[in-house]
Parts: structure tokens; C-alpha cells; sequence
């Protein structure tokens, strides 16, 4: 791991998706970044439980994510099943006071919306 990133606990939020292993804090940066695997878990299940644990907070404690993008179609979007020409592209909205920007790839970064 790059020293100026540290490992941030999950405080229960990733439990919830099975293929996120651990979120990555970029110190430098500001950065709380995850990847996941969108062919066994929901991407919205993926950011919510991202910016839960940027939040400190239990994933319940957060708004419904629909109140913020349309939860439907930014599963249809960021799924493993997405056709070749939605590939390789990035989706940014805010939620709860964070700029979230979640990537084809299977990459969430969250930044604190003071810091962008």
C-alpha cells in the first residue's frame, strides 16, 4: 500500500457488498476510494456503503440513495452486463456531502464536496 494511503475501517458499511474487500483512505488527496465487483454485488449497494464509511455512519443512516440519481438506471449503466460502448466512462453526482464518482471499472472515490 502507497504510504500515503491508509486503510480505513469499514465501520459495518462494507459488509454489505461481499465483493468489497477494504476502502482506501488517499490522504494526500482527500480520496475515499473501493473497488467491487459489479457482477456479484448492486453498484448503488457498492456507493452507498462507500460513502457510509466516508461518513463514519452505518449505511441505514443515510438518505435513500434514489433521492439523489436514478439508483435503476445507474445499475443499468455501471453493470458488468453494460454493452462495449458504456465501458471505460465515469458517473459523478453528489450524495450526503460527498462528490461521488463511480468508474465502469468497478472504482467508487468519494471526496468531501468542501474539498471539490
Amino acid at each position: 500500500m502507497n504510504p500515503s494511503h491508509k486503510e480505513i475501517g469499514a465501520f459495518g458499511a462494507v459488509e454489505v457488498v461481499d465483493s468489497m474487500n477494504n476502502v482506501e483512505f488517499d490522504v494526500g488527496a482527500d480520496i475515499v476510494r473501493a473497488e467491487y465487483d459489479s457482477r456479484r454485488d448492486q453498484p448503488s449497494l457498492a456507493i452507498v456503503a462507500v460513502v457510509a464509511a466516508a461518513a463514519h455512519s452505518d449505511p441505514i443512516e443515510l438518505s435513500p440513495l434514489h433521492s439523489a440519481i436514478d439508483t435503476g438506471t445507474l445499475d443499468d449503466l455501471l453493470s458488468e452486463t453494460a454493452t462495449d460502448d458504456r465501458k471505460n466512462f465515469c458517473l459523478s453526482f453528489s450524495y450526503e456531502g460527498f462528490a461521488v464518482t463511480a468508474f465502469s471499472d468497478g472504482t467508487i472515490e468519494v471526496t468531501p464536496m468542501e474539498n471539490t
